[in-house]
């Protein structure tokens, strides 16, 4: 690894120290696989059509605890030597009462940078936030303290980012919520509260180190995460052995002061597929952590070639 390579791991690796408090965007242990989330210019690797659903259940055995969905794709676009990409994202989050809805949009162009290339993406979107009052019990009925109908939010939010990636390595910065957007509630009842939300700041960072057998590989990553109050780290490492049209891998990952999980998985052809255990640091229990799961499909797509039955549609496969 050369001396650039080490500076950024080092960067990164600094952030450790920080300290963590609650955090705004929804957090997946699989977020290499659903990068473009967070940071836009996660696209267009290697020009293939990118379809990727994740669901993230934390604090198994709590009532009311966060369960997260998410469903995203991305391709790069048939025109000027595939430098534009393109994605769509949809994330649905609910935390006790509370449900956050985002659509999201991202759009990249690629350019040559010495040995590399870079990405530089633009995210927009629509984010909504609500409240159901339907699950609320309360001493007193119909008490005026509380909503007593369902209650939603809905705001535009920009972000932007960058990706460099030579050969096997890649970095990348982004930032979300740009538009420092803010949800008000209550305007049906008079009595209005207002959620104001923060940008928040990630840096990523991996690659693929081959090893003396072909068939083995190591894949270190991180992602560090801030709005400048919280702060998170996810350091993770994974050892994948890869055989014909199939690889298993193997992986842990940590989250100084919040967790540490086991990853398990495997691909075969254009399927990959994940399941992690998250078991947190603090008081919940091991038997408390959290559960994901992650299905990523990939495929070629030859906008150019010419003849009959070039590709079959999406619909179809």
């Amino acid at each position: 690894m050369n001396t650039l390579k080490r500076s950024v791991f080092i960067l990164v690796l600094l952030c450790l120290t920080a300290h963590v408090k609650a955090q705004f965007d929804a957090h997946f242990t699989y977020f290499r696989e659903v990068e473009n989330l967070y940071n836009p210019a996660a696209m267009n690797r290697d020009s293939r059509l990118d379809v990727t659903g994740s669901l993230s259940m934390q604090m198994a055995g709590y009532r009311h605890a966060p369960v997260t969905m998410y469903i995203g794709a991305n391709t790069a676009l048939p025109f000027d030597r595939m430098r534009h990409s393109a994605g769509v994202s949809l994330l649905n989050e609910t935390i006790g009462l509370f449900t956050n809805q985002r659509l999201i949009f991202n759009y990249a162009y690629k350019i040559g940078m010495g040995k590399g290339w870079m990405n530089i993406g633009v995210q927009g979107g629509v984010m909504s936030e609500q409240f159901n009052s339907s699950g609320l019990k309360t001493e007193t009925q119909n008490d005026p303290a509380f909503p007593q109908s369902e209650e939603r939010g809905t705001v535009g939010d920009l972000g932007a980012g960058l990706l460099f990636v030579r050969g096997e390595w890649y970095v990348g910065a982004s930032a979300t919520h740009l538009n420092f957007p803010h949800v008000e509630f209550g305007k049906t009842s008079g009595s209005t509260t207002r959620m104001d939300i923060k940008p928040t700041l990630y840096l990523t960072s991996g690659c693929n180190i081959a090893l003396k057998n072909p068939l083995l590989q190591i894949q270190p990553a991180i992602m560090a995460q801030s709005d400048l109050d919280f702060f998170r780290t996810d350091i993770s490492v994974r050892g994948s052995y890869s055989y014909d049209s199939a690889m298993f891998y193997i992986g842990a990952t940590y989250s100084p002061g919040i967790s540490v999980t086991a990853l398990l998985g495997g691909k075969y052809r254009d399927v990959l597929i994940g399941y992690a255990y998250e078991i947190y640091t603090g008081s919940q229990g091991y038997l408390n952590g959290s559960h994901d799961l992650m299905v990523k499909w990939q495929t070629e797509v030859d906008f150019f070639k010419k003849g009959k039955n070039v590709h079959k549609s999406v619909r179809y496969l």
